[in-house]
């Protein structure tokens, strides 16, 4: 049941997470302010998060800590707010909810520190955005939009950009990017195959430039030689509108595809162990990936995975084919 809007004065929501999954949680903001306008909206997140998050219209306040840090500031923040909804899984967050005195604390977890948590029989996967505004429901949030909130760049954020595609000679043509590295290399198309297809692209007379973070961008210089490297160029936002002035995006389970969730660029999204129907977005998106007696797979370090041919046996024909009906 819906509370009384009025009496919702401030409600904080709690995740630290990985790129991927802070975007993946941005429909519970949007949601929460949809249904209480008037409430005061809290995240609480790692400083990478709250840099990625910078300009959300649907966050009032943006509080942000990494292990180590006083954990006082935190708890006075939130002190006494209406709920905490508790979308990762770090003990941290739900036991600062629970010194802060919050009544209705929302998690996953099942310790003492969660409260108004339900367990749910599930048949079949649920797209990740869905799983956190499920959680909402418990502070009277029943919307079901899981659109994706694009980031907010700058004026001066766009503009460096344009100057980088200048500089490096990809203002003419259709623009492909790839970023061919995750944070688990087991979900990684081989790069020797993301290189025969740029060179392929290229061939057709496209623009190919590689993207991604920056601790990447020795590894990329060695993999894909001849070919424009923007890796480590651009922070978040300026990746977000480098995706939204390309033609196509073509990556695997990534961060990176979560951000182009929230452009208009369509995506190729090349899946190995992991779930499309959990993880993949919703619109502008082409999946390729082979079903497995052991997919979906998210125990893919302990034990290690010796032969993920989930991803390998993905050919560079197969995703070709996808690539050519897409430019």
């Amino acid at each position: 049941m819906k509370e009384d809007a009025g009496k919702m004065k401030k409600i904080v929501v709690m995740h630290r997470a990985s790129i991927g999954d802070m975007l993946l949680a941005t429909p519970v903001y949007r949601e929460i302010k949809n249904t209480y306008p008037h409430a005061q909206l809290i995240l609480v997140t790692s400083y990478a998060g709250k840099e990625l998050m910078q300009g959300n219209p649907y966050i009032d306040h943006m509080m942000a800590y990494e292990k180590g840090d006083s954990w006082l500031r935190i708890v006075k923040a939130i002190w006494r707010a209406d709920a905490a909804i508790i979308l990762d899984h770090h003990y941290r967050n739900a036991f600062f909810a629970f010194l802060a005195m919050i009544p209705k604390r929302i998690g996953r977890g099942k310790d003492f520190v969660n409260v108004h948590v339900e367990p749910r029989e599930e048949t079949k996967p649920i797209y990740e955005p869905m799983n956190h505004l499920r959680l909402a429901e418990f502070v009277g949030v029943y919307g079901k939009d899981t659109r994706l909130e694009p980031l907010c760049p700058s004026e001066q954020e766009k503009k460096h950009v344009r100057n980088i595609l200048r500089e490096n000679l990809v203002e003419s043509g259709k623009l492909v990017l790839m970023a061919p590295y995750s944070l688990d290399s087991l979900k990684d198309w081989e790069p020797a195959k993301y290189r025969e297809t740029a060179e392929r692209l290229q061939e057709k007379g496209c623009a190919v430039a590689i993207i991604g973070g920056k601790e990447n961008r020795q590894r990329a210089e060695q993999d894909f030689p001849g070919i424009v490297n923007l890796v480590g160029l651009t922070n978040l936002r300026e990746t977000y509108w480098l995706i939204s002035e390309s033609d196509l995006l073509l990556c695997g389970c990534t961060s990176v595809l979560h951000i182009c969730a929230t452009t208009a660029t369509h995506a190729l999204a090349i899946y190995g162990p992991s779930s499309p129907a959990s993880w993949a977005p919703r619109k502008n998106c082409t999946v390729v990936s082979r079903e497995f007696p052991c997919s979906p797979c998210y125990n893919i370090k302990f034990p290690p995975c010796n032969d993920n041919q989930c991803i390998k046996s993905i050919s560079v024909d197969e995703v070709w084919e996808q690539v050519a009906r897409l430019i």
